[in-house]
């Protein structure tokens, strides 16, 4: 009898999930007795006694404030097993306009598609028009029991040898039952700033979920918003007959030659969302304008013939290097320690850049901080390579 819950399938989750977290506490906790552990770990979930360990809640403030709940190492590697077992037969349901949390998509895919999108709408005479849209407090708003039935159905009309085994859909969906409705409010541990808390309206908080919402941070939070907006998705573009439609998460961008073609979908698309997945879009959050005047999505301003960085991205960057370059640029313990937290900060941010048109700003940015600079390349040669590369149009 085939079963999803097998050493060889653990082991496999484990090691994706040892990604980029390699170093965390809990990932080091998991290795120093990394067999015994994964064999608990598959005793647990083929006798069915896998329970979901103690979450770790803490509050982001950037780019606006997120309450995020982080799984337990353990649990990751669940995750991991869960969507490799059954992300592929989703897959090929989501529409190639989906860009988020898949392989081979994410946001400089998507946002290339939108400036395509812009081009393409301006073809001929007249100008191109754009809505974006945003479905209001999503992770907080998904219905869980909706949710579940989504996967249920979808399993239950899957192919393929083993998904045709009574077994293998059984083990399948006691686990991702157990992980869509479980409510991690009831076990975690507050890690930072209490007064944070309050940055978190209640409608946006997991604290107040009354039955809904998934948590923001697990990859299968990530992998089921995917499989929860696909029925938009679907309905926009087979239904409505939207061709230019891009989406991330829960933002979307529809292009059009008309104003009034757009305009008139904003109702249908909102009547869609409320009597088919329980979620509305945000009426804060509605831009309808000429593609010339730029689309501003995924930290991106983005115009039919070229791309800016977001100033509000810029700005972040620039309190984010005032905030650690100086004391990096002092030859001391406290020094060298900033400079090696501030080196993969700007490197991040450099490639965000990089996507953009954006050599007078990553030049700007090194002059300005030229001093605090020389200090951190000094301690750490592979900052050589990130002044090159903040000066330089390659």
């Amino acid at each position: 009898m085939e079963t999803i819950f097998t050493l060889e399938n653990l082991f496999k989750a484990y090691k994706e999930c040892q990604k980029g977290k390699k170093n965390t506490v809990n990932a080091l906790e998991f290795e120093l007795h990394r067999e015994k552990n994964l064999i608990r770990l598959l005793e647990e979930l083929t006798s069915r006694r896998y329970e979901i360990s103690r979450h770790i809640c803490f509050i982001v403030t950037h780019p606006t404030p997120r309450e995020i709940f982080a799984a337990d190492f353990r649990d990751r590697i669940v995750h991991h097993l869960l969507c490799n077992e059954i992300s592929g037969m989703f897959e090929a349901d989501f529409i190639t306009r989906s860009y988020a949390n898949r392989k081979g998509k994410g946001t400089h895919k998507a946002v290339e598609q939108v400036r395509s999108d812009t081009r393409r709408a301006r073809r001929g005479a007249g100008e191109g028009w754009y809505i974006k849209l945003d479905v209001q407090s999503f992770f907080r708003s998904i219905d869980k029991d909706l949710l579940f039935s989504l996967v249920e159905k979808k399993i239950a009309s899957a192919s393929g040898a083993s998904c045709q085994k009574m077994h293998w859909r059984e083990e399948v969906l006691w686990l991702a039952r157990k992980i869509i409705f479980h409510d991690p409010t009831k076990n975690y541990f507050y890690k930072g700033d209490p007064d944070k808390k309050s940055l978190i309206p209640k409608h946006k908080s997991l604290f107040y979920e009354n039955g809904k919402g998934l948590p923001i941070g697990n990859l299968t939070s990530q992998f089921f918003a995917n499989v929860y907006l696909n029925e938009l998705d679907r309905f926009v573009t087979a239904t409505l007959g939207v061709v230019s439609y891009v989406r991330y998460v829960d933002d979307f961008v529809l292009v059009c030659r008309s104003k009034g073609e757009l305009k008139s979908l904003i109702t249908p698309i909102d009547r869609f969302l409320e009597e088919n997945l329980a979620l509305r879009l945000h009426p804060g959050k509605v831009q309808l304008q000429e593609t010339r005047k730029g689309v501003d999505f995924l930290g991106y301003f983005i115009r039919p013939n070229y791309t800016l960085v977001r100033q509000k991205v810029v700005r972040r960057c620039k309190a984010r290097l005032r905030e650690m370059l100086p004391a990096a640029g002092s030859n001391t313990h406290e020094g060298r320690k900033a400079a090696t937290g501030a080196l993969p900060v700007l490197n991040s941010y450099y490639g965000h850049f990089g996507h953009a048109r954006s050599f007078n700003l990553r030049k700007h940015l090194y002059l300005e901080h030229m001093g605090e600079m020389t200090g951190l390349f000094e301690t750490d040669e592979t900052c050589c390579s990130l002044r090159l590369k903040l000066i330089s149009e390659g």
